[in-house]
């Protein structure tokens, strides 16, 4: 196959596996002349299409191809100019010439009364759109900066709603802002598969033609910040949801729940609040309810916490919210809701909230929770977390949706103020009985896979049946203070109940199907009993203010968790020293899921480190 350029040919074999995409590359900046069999390059064809593969296939030099296009675009030039003199705006077309423009022997153009007549007809924001996104070539910059000024078009980002969706009309389309609106209207999240993590992909911004997009709600923070960036005003033309609401505060904030709160205002009322376990991030939210004082949404993760959070709000704000959860659904001013019922409803309640409280805000990225974060329309909105980082690394979804973090506090500083208490931290070894090792290895050795071996070698470490003897003697060691005391298995805290409640302990069990949960808080408020057994009931955010020991007896690899079990035992910091004993079987796999948890622990001081 020969190209010639300018008065050189050249010549190249192309794989017959490749031949037809480059021909039809060459056909975009070439014309055929049949006679020499030659394909001749056409500069003005160039200066729309790609001309790159006669650089890849035909290594004809770069320098060459671009002298003759700045030849060519030169020419151009001098004919656009000769148009414009006479009156009109003029460019080569790439594509389809589309109206109100006409074609002339190769050039799209429309004559400046022409413009003026559709500028009266239409206004100015319909003429820029219908005028300026048909031009679809090669064009003089300054031209199209006249024609610009004659459509009266401003520099501003028109918002407005569509079929659930905030739309961005861009009035003085840019390029630099057209480029970094590109630039973020994908992310990429992981999802973790059984063997491997897979990269996905998510099309947040969908530009609909050159200077319109569209876009979900959450976005308009970013816009209006790239808005400034590039020296565009911002014209808000969405129907928010408003509903004022009155409320009456009856509480105080710390100095550093004050500040927390300043800087959310001060980003506009959007953004991530990074605290520790205990340190009252509830009442930043109480706070934000206040100051916004419109419909609200508090998305929660266990019915316990909307009662939390609904009790809270009736007694501090004098206020009786709404409680959206699988059994209730009660849409009020404020309303307290579940992730996974709000998700399912999303459709129906979208756009009734001005300001949404994403609470344990590290859930949103979670398939339905991400539901909630993308479809919402509320303009404001709060995240609230003391571990907004995600082991599947998407915790870059919660501060697109709930914005950055506009203050982090950390479990050290409050600790020095005397607001958390400083922990000690237990670690204490038991082993397995010979009848363990022996039942161990007999199903080891019919596990039919390695997971399956492991799913054996885990499940004996965790439920070693000494474990249970040595909450015994801690509990007889701690005596009446107020313990928790965590596992991961119903049947491990049914066992350790009751042999507790044998022994004549003041203790409760709290697993997935106990009914009575607030009954057992409030006791354990009260002092009537002194020790709860729990699975993972209490691994969120449930507030249990003056427990002062954890017994963690099996737990997960999770730093998470380990930070959330140790959070429960913190709050409260005066003269308070909070005690975590970690039980752990010797020699076996829990040894190294106790290591992989415990740099859960690096955020708190630790005062004392004991080996049993």
């Amino acid at each position: 196959m020969r190209v010639r350029v300018a008065d050189r040919v050249f010549e190249r074999s192309i794989p017959e596996a490749r031949f037809w995409e480059v021909k039809e590359g060459i056909k975009k900046v070439c014309r055929f002349d049949t006679r020499t069999k030659t394909w001749i390059f056409d500069p003005l064809k160039a200066i729309c299409g790609d001309w790159k593969i006669l650089v890849e296939f035909f290594h004809i030099p770069e320098s060459l191809i671009v002298e003759e296009i700045d030849k060519e675009r030169k020419e151009v030039d001098r004919l656009l100019d000769s148009y414009f003199e006479q009156g009109m705006f003029a460019f080569i077309p790439c594509n389809r010439v589309r109206s109100p423009f006409r074609l002339e022997r190769g050039i799209a153009i429309i004559d400046f009364d022409q413009v003026r007549r559709i500028l009266s007809k239409e206004g100015p924001l319909r003429a820029y759109d219908t005028i300026i996104n048909a031009i679809n070539g090669y064009y003089r910059e300054e031209h199209l900066k006249h024609l610009e000024k004659l459509l009266m078009a401003k520099k501003e980002i028109i918002l407005s709603d569509r079929n659930g969706k905030m739309i961005l009309n861009i009035s003085y389309p840019e390029e630099p802002v057209i480029k970094t609106l590109d630039s973020i209207s994908t992310i990429r999240y992981y999802v973790k598969t059984l063997r491997d993590v897979e990269v996905k992909e998510l099309k947040i911004l969908r530009r609909i033609c050159y200077a319109t997009y569209e876009a979900p709600y959450f976005m308009y923070h970013k816009i209006r910040d790239i808005s400034k960036q590039h020296g565009y005003a911002i014209k808000d033309e969405v129907d928010w949801p408003e509903s004022p609401i009155d409320l009456f505060k009856g509480y105080s904030l710390f100095p550093f729940q004050e500040e927390a709160i300043k800087n959310w205002e001060r980003n506009g009322k959007f953004g991530t609040v990074v605290m520790p376990t205990g340190a009252g991030k509830t009442y930043v939210g109480l706070e934000a309810l206040f100051r916004t004082s419109q419909s609200t949404l508090i998305c929660v993760v266990t019915e316990e916490l909307a009662k939390q959070w609904s009790e809270l709000i009736n007694e501090k704000l004098s206020y009786s919210p709404g409680i959206f959860t699988g059994k209730r659904k009660e849409i009020k001013g404020i309303t307290v809701g579940i992730y996974n019922s709000v998700a399912k409803h999303i459709d129906k309640l979208f756009d009734k909230f001005a300001l949404i409280i994403f609470d344990e805000v590290h859930h949103v990225p979670a398939l339905t929770f991400k539901e909630i974060a993308f479809k919402a329309k509320a303009k404001y909105r709060l995240g609230l977390s003391a571990t907004p980082e995600r082991v599947d690394g998407n915790e870059h979804l919660i501060f697109m949706t709930a914005g950055d973090i506009v203050y982090k506090i950390s479990y050290i500083e409050l600790m020095k103020a005397g607001f958390l208490a400083p922990i000690r931290h237990h670690l204490i070894y038991v082993e397995l009985s010979d009848d363990e090792i022996r039942r161990m290895r007999g199903e080891i050795l019919i596990a039919r896979s390695e997971e399956e071996r492991r799913l054996v070698e885990r499940k004996y470490a965790l439920k070693a049946k000494a474990k249970v003897d040595k909450v015994l003697e801690l509990l007889r060691e701690v005596g009446d203070r107020k313990v928790l005391i965590f596992t991961e298995y119903v049947d491990q805290a049914e066992e350790i109940y009751e042999k507790t409640r044998k022994e004549g302990y003041r203790v409760e069990l709290l697993v997935g199907r106990t009914r009575n949960r607030a009954k057992i808080f409030d006791r354990f408020r009260k002092g009537e009993i002194n020790i709860i057994v729990t699975t993972r009931v209490l691994d969120e955010g449930i507030d249990v203010p003056d427990a002062d020991v954890a017994i963690i007896v099996s737990g997960s690899g999770s730093r998470r968790q380990m930070a959330q079990r140790i959070g429960r035992v913190i709050r409260g910091g005066q003269n308070k020293i909070a005690d975590v004993y970690e039980i752990i079987t010797k020699g076996t796999v829990e040894e190294r899921l106790s290591r992989i948890r415990r740099r859960g622990l690096s955020p708190f001081r630790i005062s004392l480190n004991k080996r049993f």
